[in-house]
């Protein structure tokens, strides 16, 4: 009798656990996520090895905005790589990159988050519909739709809404 006590005791724990697990899975892959931040593309608004909480399911209700902090899908690899960008344009509006300044639909962009950075190279593009244009904060160093093209709403997966730790040392990749 003790023994089948025991038995239903240690099921019903494995059930809660399992039930737990797959809450856990739910809201990490659908709600919300943690991401480390690699490399200095963000700086100095974010650093190399910085966790950030990114809430993945904004964009199921509003759509990406112009300055949000973003994680994307590296077009190239949208499987595995993924990066931290701002959105600069969006769908519709003409983008134009000269003489270091970014301008939207023939507005000089404020852009006080890269601290006086010039902007290269020369560029000028209309975003297509359902498409992003997203940048690094940090210009010179930072690999984003001036080298491969516009993101795709759906390559966008979420935006950052919180810095939960600064530089990390132990999570040099994603966690995914």
């Amino acid at each position: 009798m003790q023994k089948l006590a025991w038995a239903r005791g240690a099921f019903e724990l494995t059930k809660g656990f399992l039930a737990f697990i797959f809450v856990i899975l739910l809201i990490h892959n659908f709600i919300i996520t943690i991401f480390i931040v690699s490399g200095p593309s963000m700086e100095d608004n974010l650093n190399d090895r910085d966790g950030v909480l990114v809430n993945r399911i904004i964009y199921s209700f509003t759509t990406p905005a112009r300055g949000d902090i973003v994680v994307v899908r590296y077009p190239g690899d949208p499987e595995s790589a993924y990066y931290v960008k701002r959105v600069i344009a969006l769908p519709g509006e003409q983008l134009k990159i000269a003489d270091g300044v970014v301008q939207i639909n023939g507005k000089i962009l404020a852009e006080r988050y890269i601290n006086g950075q010039l902007t290269v190279p020369d560029l000028e593009l209309t975003i297509p519909a359902n498409s992003y244009f997203t940048m690094g904060d940090n210009r010179e160093v930072s690999s984003d739709s001036r080298i491969w093209g516009v993101a795709d709403r759906w390559f966008i997966l979420g935006r950052v809404v919180l810095t939960l730790w600064p530089q990390v040392a132990a999570f040099p990749q994603p966690l995914y």
